[in-house]
């Protein structure tokens, strides 16, 4: 936690915004921003402490509703230990998920402190992007094992980097096969037409 409060101030010295996830290691802290927010809630939202914002998608076999509620923090209720340079809000994402052909429904939650006022569509999104960002490093850490490469010298790494990349955005958009990325990596291994096909709509995208 002590490292992310360097990274936050380090963010705001350069005049910019962050919203940082809240983890295991910020227990203290999320306990804290949870009673602020019932407080809060108690209390009666209002137009000057509270925003919210909803976002339904269709894709890939389910349906997903996004929730973001944003509340502002009175940092001065805060223990001193808790306090975060800039911090403004408290950001509340939900995400309800209904798998059309199973009709199984799931929901997650995950907390944010940001040093953004009031404007939860704009966290929504923010919240979004860090989302994908996290989707792509984690495929290229399990799918292609990329911490455990033992190329390290030169420009290596950031050719093998990019190529990985490009490997993982052609089987992303390719649409021969209902298959993860694990198993289309595996039969472009195994399948010189398929990786033929890969390699053409590389191409095409060009």
């Amino acid at each position: 936690m002590g490292y992310q409060k360097e990274i936050a101030k380090l963010i705001v010295k350069q005049k910019a915004d962050y919203i940082l996830a809240l983890k295991g290691h910020h227990s203290g802290l999320q306990g804290e921003l949870e009673a602020w927010w019932h407080k809060c809630q108690r209390e009666g939202f209002t137009a000057d402490n509270f925003d919210e914002h909803t976002t339904i998608d269709s894709g890939h076999g389910r349906i997903e509703t996004r929730r973001c509620q944003q509340v502002l923090v009175n940092k001065s209720w805060l223990n001193n230990k808790y306090q975060w340079v800039g911090l403004k809000s408290i950001i509340k994402v939900t995400s309800d998920v209904h798998e059309k052909t199973t009709g199984k429904e799931t929901t997650e939650t995950r907390w944010y402190i940001s040093s953004l006022d009031l404007n939860a569509e704009q966290a929504l999104s923010s919240v979004r992007n860090h989302w994908q960002v996290e989707s792509m490093h984690w495929v290229l850490e399990m799918t292609f094992r990329e911490d455990e490469s033992r190329i390290r010298k030169g420009r290596g790494p950031l050719a093998f980097n990019v190529m990985r990349k490009i490997a993982m955005t052609l089987f992303k958009q390719d649409q021969t096969k209902r298959a993860s990325i694990a198993a289309k990596k595996k039969m472009a291994g195994l399948d010189d037409e398929y990786r033929s096909t890969l390699l053409e709509s590389g191409i095409k995208m060009r």
